[in-house]
């Protein structure tokens, strides 16, 4: 999936929205494997949210919360593959 949007969350982490819905569990700890347009690759939990943006039209799109990271450290572009623990 590739991350089109990201912010970050004062307490909480970064916030990265992707271009894809997938079936994964909400509320569950999983695993991101990110990797960034320079072809630099790391791993990192991650905890799958919903955004819902209401500009121009409402809908709704897949996000994920990367605990201890940073909006430099994972640039837009970057592609991430989320796989669960289980």
């Amino acid at each position: 999936m590739k991350i089109v949007d990201t912010f970050e969350i004062i307490g909480r982490g970064l916030v990265v929205a992707t271009d894809e819905i997938t079936s994964l569990p909400v509320a569950t700890e999983l695993l991101a494997t990110i990797t960034r347009p320079d072809g630099a690759t790391f791993a990192a939990a991650a905890y799958k949210e919903w955004l819902f943006w209401r500009q121009p039209v409402a809908r709704e799109s897949e996000a994920f919360l990367l605990r201890g990271l940073s909006k430099p450290e994972v640039p837009i572009d970057s592609e991430i593959e989320i796989t669960t623990l289980c």
